[in-house]
């Protein structure tokens, strides 16, 4: 793989499709066609592939960016000497608006995220909506005593989207239905007062600012485990190799594999 491209924020992170053919090649050459790989033969071929240490830095300093840890980011910088591709200012915004939904204070959610750019919820009805019902989830969080502003505040912001997008019912229905529970955090809709359900509103603010200032919506690491699953693939189904792939990607273990009939141990990268 090309090192270096990873380290552009704008350019496409892939191999040339000539290094992709002699990698496969040369896989050929030293096992031949329907081979299975032992997994220190992998790990030797892996270490070979192993990038540069700036190039494994700017995918970790990627990552904070989009994810919004701006003070994570700062210590990197210090400890790598990474330098970021743009200002670490500008993660602030999203981090302040992360603040407010996770201290359920929608109103300045919406009032913060019209400052940075009024249009990005005049343009997604979808994350509009999404945010008034997060609001609504907010008073019901409160107990019995939001019961009246609760049914209230339903009827005039969510009934008139819902009555228009027959998705945007099915959602207010079931956020109306905790009201139906004595103890709405243990019903069959209580995952909706989750810390969960505050991050997915947190993700797809996170998602919407990053695109309205022509940022990536995705960290690059993500691409790259996406192509990892891609070459893998590509790998058993068109040269017939059998090789340690890894399948879990959050804990990077080899899968086992068949060799001479016996199995691998499953081991960690």
């Amino acid at each position: 793989m090309n090192h270096d491209m990873i380290l552009e924020q704008d350019e496409p992170i892939d191999e040339p499709k000539h290094r992709q053919q002699q990698h496969c090649q040369s896989l050929l050459d030293e096992f031949g066609p329907g081979s299975s790989i032992r997994i220190q033969d992998w790990k030797r071929i892996l270490e070979k592939q192993t990038p540069p240490r700036k190039v494994i830095d700017a995918i970790v300093m990627n990552y904070l960016i989009v994810n919004g840890e701006k003070d994570v980011a700062m210590a990197f910088v210090k400890d790598s000497g990474q330098k970021p591709l743009v200002p670490l200012s500008s993660i602030q915004n999203r981090m302040d608006v992360r603040n407010l939904v996770f201290q359920g204070d929608i109103p300045k959610v919406i009032e913060k995220v019209n400052c940075l750019n009024p249009s990005i919820l005049e343009s997604e009805p979808r994350l509009y909506f999404m945010l008034q019902q997060q609001h609504l989830i907010e008073l019901i969080r409160q107990g019995p005593d939001k019961i009246s502003e609760s049914l209230s505040f339903a009827r005039r912001e969510l009934a008139p989207m819902a009555a228009a997008n027959e998705e945007f019912l099915e959602e207010m229905e079931q956020v109306m239905a905790l009201l139906a529970f004595p103890e709405p955090s243990k019903s069959a809709v209580g995952h909706l007062l989750s810390h969960e359900q505050r991050q997915k509103v947190v993700s797809a603010l996170n998602t919407a600012i990053l695109t309205s200032q022509c940022q990536s919506k995705d960290p690059r690491l993500l691409y790259l485990l996406q192509r990892l699953t891609f070459v893998q693939n590509q790998l058993k189904d068109r040269i017939k190799l059998n090789f340690p792939t890894i399948s879990d990607l959050a804990s990077a273990a080899f899968d086992k594999i068949e060799i001479g009939g016996k199995t691998s141990e499953k081991k960690k990268k």
